[in-house]
């Protein structure tokens, strides 16, 4: 996978860092990261049938009536990686927008992020997030996975 290097501004402790991201020009697909960052998986939201699974659970959900639908996709996208996705090799989720941790003091909050000029790619193998957990369960289990996500 052909991903674009961005440039990160610690917000902690100022350190710039590089770290891969999908390109700008992407639309509707994802890079999701595992907490500590360790792990990455790629989500290509229209093409995946959970993910429209998961939105159409949102908008059913009583306590989301009303919600502007630009505010139901800020919910989708912090909520999907741990309710539809596979955890990684050491039971950790994964999380859309996550990211990548600082290498001076591992924090993922960051005060900036751009993409590096003259831009810049690297390839490398990323594998698809799978659903195996999700796709077992009954449509019930599946609500009551997002009624716990948003509690």
């Amino acid at each position: 996978m052909r991903l674009q290097i961005f440039e990160y501004q610690c917000e902690a402790s100022g350190h710039s860092f590089r770290a891969p991201e999908l390109p700008i020009d992407v639309y509707g697909e994802f890079l999701l990261r595992n907490e500590t960052d360790a792990a990455m998986v790629y989500l290509n939201a229209i093409a995946d049938p959970t993910y429209k699974e998961v939105d159409m659970l949102l908008q059913r959900h009583p306590s989301l009536a009303g919600v502007p639908p630009n505010r139901r996709a800020d919910i989708l996208r912090r909520i999907y990686g741990a309710v539809a996705c596979d955890l990684d090799s050491e039971g950790r989720p994964f999380r859309i927008g996550q990211h990548p941790k600082c290498p001076v003091c591992s924090s993922a909050n960051v005060r900036s992020w751009q993409e590096v000029q003259p831009v810049e790619f690297v390839d490398l193998d990323i594998p698809a997030a799978t659903h195996s957990i999700w796709t077992a369960l009954t449509e019930d289990q599946k609500a009551d996975r997002v009624n716990s996500a948003l509690s």
